[in-house]
């Protein structure tokens, strides 16, 4: 401290300077060590305060010298809205929400000029995909639906511990979601669940606009109907299915270990490629890490729930006139805003426009205005929710923070410290991995990831299953049962021509990680593995043959030796049979 003019040995030296001391200690601008996360407890930031204001006293004969030279800390700032877990909200405050729902949006009026049609329709129009600002557009869609019904929406927490588990109480869609009927608080009568019954695109799910689905039924949003059974039915294969959850859980954990939001190329650190000639210009497909980073891979667990929620969910034009769209966005955000916790120095100053939003606060939509300077910007949805507003309560049931069996290379970073407030208890990944062996550590450090490159928008929605060295492999194989089997890569359909710039032009890169598939099938890069895939086409069910889904942007995968991520930390857990519950 001597460097600041402050000699911490020196009485009057602390005395001249305890105010300053204080506040920077307080604002913890000033670590207590040189370990840049260890500060003063608050508990011994009040015994110094006191101890200023009393005079500075060093003993028990000092005098008393009262005075207010140090105020009182600020008490925490209040913000407007608190998303609650939906499962922690009272029958109460869970039916408020649904009136909310049936009064102001109308949700269950099929009419094209009905609140909810027009709502639901701005995400069918104009939501952001396949580029850095895809998270972000959500948020802003959020708050203003927060904005018209007054009221928070609920987050349906699917990083629960046990939500990959059947018959847990976190499995499958929360009952505020499965509900007939509610009682409406206003009125008292009885009313369909507007959770359940809320009026599709147009009136006509998606599954009736194919023709797979006829009858009163349309009317409505349809989800996978796994989620509406238990016990004995059809218990087997909701098993398998609520299984997959746990691969996309684990995705999230990954997206949450990367240090940048996004990576621009040429970044000290992060070379473009290891190209021995450059010949201009250079083919995109030599650069497979360009995007690599925690916006790229959020958006892969993202794209995987859509798809694996059912028929309207699973389609960009159908999506959002599903109230389990609010919900699951919801904690898309917050697990959005623990990245965003985490990094408090990451820079987002970025002007470009989130239309139709207007505001700060994205409180209005203007779906006309040439003054692009009115529309909410990327870097005002990118700062911690508490500044734009909002915040969440926490959840429910523990959180999945990565597989307890994950091994750690030694030279690994830690994994970060739980993030401060309310968000979320813990974040990243397991608190006690165990360190790999010498032959798994080089595994480990060596990949692999399935990248695929040049990812755009498609017309229709796809399940891109992957698989390493099983080239038979079927729908039924893509099981976390099985240990060929990599994971999933949902390609989500933007369902409408894209006519208004909302897909890059030039593609970016998803990865899945294949560290666990490698590790299980104990093999090297010299054993060459090769990657097989099955693409089925979301809405008929049909397997997509090669020739079809290769004419597709982003469907030729590439198995990489060699973690793209900063900082590494593998997944090294070894794949068994699941049992059914």
């Amino acid at each position: 401290m001597r460097g600041y003019f402050i000699d911490l040995d020196q009485v009057d030296s602390v005395k001249e300077w305890s105010v300053t001391i204080y506040n920077h200690l307080a604002s913890r601008s000033m670590p207590l060590t040189t370990d840049q996360t260890q500060f003063w407890p608050i508990d011994a930031l009040e015994t110094f305060r006191l101890w200023v204001n009393q005079g500075w006293r060093v003993d028990q004969t000092s005098p008393f010298d009262p005075a207010d030279r140090i105020p009182p800390p600020d008490l925490p700032q209040k913000v407007k809205r608190i998303r609650a877990d939906i499962r922690s909200l009272s029958q109460d405050e869970l039916d408020a929400y649904r009136a909310k729902l049936d009064d102001i949006m109308q949700i269950g009026n099929p009419d094209r000029g009905a609140p909810w049609q027009i709502f639901a329709y701005i995400h069918t129009n104009w939501c952001l995909h396949y580029q850095e600002a895809f998270a972000l557009w959500h948020r802003a869609y959020l708050l203003y639906l927060e904005e018209l019904i007054d009221f928070a929406i609920p987050y349906w927490d699917w990083m629960a511990q046990d939500a990959s588990v059947d018959g847990s109480p976190e499995a499958g869609l929360p009952q505020a979601f499965l509900d007939e009927a509610y009682i409406h608080p206003g009125t008292g009568k009885k009313r369909p669940n507007p959770l359940r019954y809320a009026a599709a695109k147009d009136g006509n799910s998606k599954l009736c606009a194919i023709g797979k689905m006829s009858g009163p039924d349309c009317k409505y949003v349809q989800r996978n109907p796994l989620f509406y059974t238990s016990g004995d039915t059809d218990r087997a294969e909701r098993t398998r299915f609520y299984a997959m959850a746990r691969i996309f859980q684990q995705q999230v954990v990954d997206a949450l270990e990367f240090e940048t939001f996004s990576t621009p190329q040429g970044v000290p650190g992060y070379p473009w490629a290891n190209i021995p000639a450059f010949h201009p210009p250079q083919p995109d497909n030599l650069y497979p890490y360009r995007d690599v980073n925690f916006d790229g891979l959020y958006e892969q667990p993202h794209d995987n729930y859509h798809g694996w929620l059912g028929p309207d969910m699973g389609d960009n034009a159908y999506t959002a006139f599903d109230p389990l769209f609010l919900s699951y966005h919801a904690n898309i955000d917050r697990m959005l805003e623990v990245w965003i916790r985490n990094h408090p120095g990451a820079q987002f100053t970025t002007q470009t426009p989130l239309q139709p939003f207007l505001g700060a606060g994205a409180t209005d939509v203007s779906y006309s205005s040439a003054d692009h300077w009115r529309y909410t910007s990327i870097g005002e949805m990118a700062q911690d929710s508490r500044r734009i507003g909002y915040d969440y309560s926490e959840p429910v049931a523990k959180q999945f923070t990565g597989d307890a069996a994950r091994k750690k290379s030694p030279t690994a970073v830690k994994a970060k410290p739980s993030i401060p407030g309310k968000v979320v208890k813990e974040a990243g990944v397991s608190a006690d991995p165990f360190v790999a062996t010498r032959a798994e550590a080089k595994i480990m450090d060596d990949g692999p990831w399935v990248v695929f490159d040049d990812v755009r928008c498609t017309h229709d929605s796809y399940l891109i299953d992957v698989f390493i060295n099983q080239a038979d492999a079927t729908p039924n194989d893509a099981t976390s049962c099985n240990m060929h089997y990599v994971g999933r890569f949902s390609r989500i359909g933007m369902g409408l021509v894209d006519d208004k710039g909302r897909c890059v032009t030039q593609g970016v890169s998803r990865v899945l990680n294949a560290g666990p598939t490698i590790y299980s099938l104990d093999l090297r890069p010299e054993d060459k593995p090769q990657i097989s895939l099955v693409v089925t086409h979301l809405d008929t069910g049909r397997v997509v043959t090669a020739d079809e889904y290769k004419a597709l942007p982003g469907f030729i995968p590439q198995l990489v030796w060699g973690d793209p991520r900063q900082p590494i930390i593998g997944q090294m857990a070894p794949r068994g049979c699941c049992s059914l519950h």
